[in-house]
């Protein structure tokens, strides 16, 4: 036993800082609530108090979500076991996804322990995945584009050991974790379904089979959703075009810019929620590695090394179909192969003959370190400042200072601008945190409609100052980090 513990010790360890620094300070940074996690939270919480979501649908397979479009389950169902036994606030609602982000490090180190049998690239690897940017930054937040990640390392190592049915049934569900998924799954079934066909051969029949069954299983149990639902689908691809109407357009174009050592290892994904746009997808030391294990695996003769190779070289499809180039955010299923083809790069490094090569590892990953540390620093700093817009600024702050102030004044109703970013579900969400409920609640257009004739006793929140208030006062000014005045709460008592 004592020995079982020592050679975990150092696993431990790494998915001990991982849970940690994934963990620490939630509420704090990101530094405002984005909306899309607001929605997510407000389903999950509703499905783990009373089984129905938000919008009163008994256990639905996908999400009505920000009355847009159908959002993907397993946020929802995976956050909603956990909501049960935690607050309900911004740390809470993020920490089930920042904990998946734990389970994924365990699972990186499982396969690269299975693939290379070497316990210092077993911890290299988890340490890696934790300091990638993309993947801090997204464990971080209650959102649906990380969880992909997951399924990608459960199908390989289900993969790894021969256990085709269940590869092919992580690479079902994984069809609904995130909505690009219903293009890179399928994809990477048939990346699994083909070499058994071509090159494998032996039991062919069984192998294809027990893969396409796995496979079909979450994808059957969808259809009769689909049958109620028939616009779960056509409504992904109207959201899709209204962000670009001409989808495809520029797909070759689009698809090459991904591959710009300057997105990955540079400035990231192009919006703040998903970057500080400081660092990279990647630490930059990591192209280094990357490029000696993309080598070294195209020399290798497994099917494996091949497969993770197709998978870094395909990441870009899904993004490239939208011409919205930059959004890295929407292809993090590049993340565990691009670590997993650096970890090749570094055992060559280490393993190798050419006694020039120990050093220069020693040297990049002093520099990996140091540039991690750059980075955490600024997320933890200055880049809370810098993303507070993208992230709607303090909508919280003048919601819950509405909300408190109707348990310390006479409210008769509190009217909320409609101009302030999805209002209604912020204002839903807060009332959920602090578990006061106003007595009534109204939705008005302050650019149609002028608040000075509300009636007395009335508490009205909006994104800009009023000049002419009449009888009303402004009893709060919410203020960002930066000193920007962002929401101005009225009081009516005259």
């Amino acid at each position: 036993m004592a020995k079982i513990l020592k050679n975990l010790f150092p696993y431990v360890i790494t998915l001990l800082l991982g849970l940690v620094l994934l963990t620490l300070k939630l509420s704090f940074s990101p530094v405002h609530l984005n909306q899309d996690e607001a929605m997510f939270a407000l389903n999950a919480k509703s499905i783990s108090d009373i089984g129905r979501d938000f919008y009163g649908n008994k256990l639905p397979f996908y999400f009505w979500h920000l009355d847009n479009f159908w959002a993907t389950p397993v946020i929802v169902y995976w956050s909603s076991l956990l909501m049960k036994f935690l607050p309900f606030n911004e740390a809470g609602v993020r920490f089930p996804t920042a904990l998946l982000g734990v389970v994924d490090i365990g699972l990186i180190m499982l396969l690269t322990h299975m693939i290379f049998g070497k316990k210092y690239l077993t911890s290299i690897s988890g340490i890696l995945l934790l300091t990638t940017p993309a993947f801090f930054i997204n464990s971080r937040l209650m959102l649906d584009n990380v969880y992909p990640i997951f399924f990608v390392l459960l199908w390989l190592i289900f993969l790894f050991r021969k256990n085709y049915f269940l590869a092919g049934l992580v690479l079902g569900f994984g069809v609904h974790s995130y909505h690009a998924g219903k293009i890179y799954f399928p994809l990477y079934f048939l990346a699994t379904l083909i070499p058994i066909i071509v090159i494998q051969r032996e039991k062919l029949l069984k192998k294809s089979l027990l893969l396409t069954v796995g496979f079909l299983i979450p994808i059957i149990i969808f259809v009769p959703w689909l049958i109620k639902h028939p616009d779960t689908l056509s409504n992904q691809v109207s959201y899709a075009t209204s962000i670009d109407k001409n989808l495809g357009s520029n797909f070759l174009e689009n698809y090459i810019t991904y591959f710009d050592p300057g997105i990955l290892f540079n400035t990231g994904d192009r919006t703040l929620i998903h970057s500080t746009g400081r660092v990279g997808v990647f630490l930059f030391p990591l192209f280094v590695f990357l490029v000696l294990g993309f080598v070294y695996a195209l020399k290798e003769k497994t099917s494996f090394s091949k497969l993770l190779l197709f998978g870094f070289l395909t990441y870009p499809l899904a993004p490239s179909i939208i011409n919205d180039p930059g959004r890295i955010s929407r292809a993090l299923v590049v993340i565990p192969f691009t670590i997993l083809l650096s970890v090749y790069g570094i055992r060559f490094c280490l393993e190798s003959k050419e006694k020039l090569l120990r050093p220069v590892f020693y040297t990049l990953f002093t520099f990996y370190v140091l540039l991690f540390t750059f980075f955490i620093t600024d997320y933890f700093g200055n880049y809370r400042i810098r993303s507070r817009a993208v992230f709607n600024n303090n909508i919280g702050g003048a919601f819950e200072s509405v909300l408190r102030s109707t348990k310390i004044r006479p409210v008769k109703k509190v009217y909320i601008d409609e101009n302030i970013f999805q209002s209604k579900y912020y204002f839903d969400f807060f009332e959920r945190k602090l578990s006061i409920y106003p007595p009534a609640v109204s939705y008005f257009d302050s650019h149609k409609e002028n608040f000075v004739n509300f009636p007395v006793y009335s508490i009205v929140v909006v994104d800009r100052k009023n000049v002419g208030s009449g009888s009303f006062d402004i009893i709060e000014t919410i203020r960002e980090l930066d000193g920007t005045e962002s929401y101005f709460i009225y009081w009516r008592n005259r």
